[in-house]
């Protein structure tokens, strides 16, 4: 049952959290720090499957820039796409035959969420904002990603 939860809420964790802040000029308030989600990111992506699309092509594509790129973006999209599937593989892996094949899928989807959050936060250190600016989403979201690797590698086990 954690193996379909815990992917769920790595997606959640990304789309919801606040991922970083960054110094914006407001006229009337002077400078002060606007809080960006995950939403920036993988937002298009959630929109085409909530209207039962693949996350493919040009308008599920990122808009979310960091440095002038949107590797992060994508980067972010692949993994929560990756969570996606090893949450809907973990319904027949709750069978014991079957637990053991979909614990690679649910290590894959841990170690893709790792690595994009990775990339996230080496984007955020030669971004401005620095790594002062990543939020606590985006840690929670790491969290999420190693308890979802070890639980994968726990289900190889026979757990």
């Amino acid at each position: 049952m954690i193996r379909i939860l815990l992917p769920l809420a790595i997606v959640a964790a990304i789309f919801f959290g606040p991922m970083f802040a960054v110094e914006t000029t407001d006229p009337v308030r002077g400078e002060s720090y606007s809080v960006v989600t995950g939403d920036y990111f993988i937002g298009n992506a959630l929109d085409c499957v909530r209207d039962l699309r693949l996350p493919l092509g040009e308008e599920c594509a990122t808009e979310g820039r960091m440095n002038d790129s949107t590797i992060v973006g994508s980067a972010l999209t692949w993994a929560c796409v990756l969570c996606a599937i090893a949450a809907i593989l973990g319904i027949p892996g709750l069978l014991p035959v079957i637990g053991r094949i979909t614990s690679i899928v649910t290590i894959g989807a841990g170690l893709a969420s790792l690595g994009a959050l990775g990339l996230f936060i080496m984007g955020m250190i030669g971004s401005e904002a620095g790594l002062g600016g990543v939020q606590w989403g985006a840690y929670l979201a790491a969290g999420l990603a190693l308890l979802t690797t070890i639980t994968g590698l726990s289900g190889l086990r026979g757990r």
